[in-house]
């Protein structure tokens, strides 16, 4: 028997909702394409970011460890000055003191000679008091000078003498009464320019010192008297530079 070729095409029924699966696929592959271009470009911005971040904290520090360095420079400046500025003061200040006590030793040598027109003779030039911590007591310098050119060493005793106020009363103390019993007849002195004299005196209880007397007996004869503030002597207003005996 003949036989049949097969048909040109094949005639399949439709099945249903096959369109709408192929538009469902189509769909989630647009979905999927869209997701990762959005994930891909919030990869790219946050590595951007990431690196921006990174390059700005890297610029932070490297100007904060600049600005520590410049704070250590300023900090090590400022203290170098401000020795150098003490050392400069306290150079200045010794300075002063030498030239004060160069002015003082010229004063005193100027008087010795006489070179000030002040009457030759013997003169009481100092008189200093220091209080003995806890006692009524007192310890004195007392510096005795002689400006007569070309005279003799002179010698004698002297003796000091306090006036003040004790209770309501104003009252006198004589040398005898304020001085140790092996002193009281007077220091001795000996001298042909000049001399420092050191002592202590304790005051009466209740007795306000106002005024001292300090008297010169010299053994020649005569006496001579010169009376000091008791607070200026305290204060060392009746100081005198006086050097070293020579």
């Amino acid at each position: 028997m003949p036989v049949t070729p097969p048909p040109d095409y094949i005639v399949r029924p439709r099945l249903p909702g096959s369109h709408a699966q192929r538009l469902l696929v189509l769909l989630l592959v647009l979905l999927l394409l869209a997701a990762s271009f959005a994930l891909g470009h919030w990869s790219a911005v946050r590595s951007q970011h990431t690196d921006s971040t990174g390059a700005n904290a890297a610029a932070m520090q490297h100007e904060a460890r600049t600005l520590k360095q410049r704070l250590a420079i300023l900090q090590r400046d400022r203290q170098v000055t401000r020795v150098a500025t003490a050392a400069l003061r306290r150079t200045l200040s010794d300075r002063g003191a030498e030239i004060e006590s160069l002015r003082a030793d010229l004063a005193f040598y100027t008087r010795l000679i006489g070179g000030d027109e002040q009457a030759p003779g013997l003169s009481v030039a100092a008189l200093t008091l220091s209080s003995v911590a806890g006692t009524r007591g007192y310890t004195f310098n007392l510096t005795l000078l002689q400006t007569a050119r070309g005279g003799n060493p002179v010698q004698g005793r002297l003796a000091l003498a306090l006036e003040g106020v004790q209770g309501d009363h104003a009252v006198r103390y004589d040398w005898a009464q304020l001085a140790d019993a092996r002193q009281r007849d007077g220091l001795p002195f000996a001298f042909k320019y000049f001399q420092q004299l050191h002592g202590m005196l304790v005051l009466p209880p209740g007795f306000v010192p106002a005024r001292i007397h300090v008297t010169l007996k010299p053994a020649g004869g005569g006496a001579l008297t010169r009376d000091l503030a008791w607070a200026g002597a305290l204060a060392g207003k009746d100081t005198t530079h006086v050097p070293q005996n020579p």
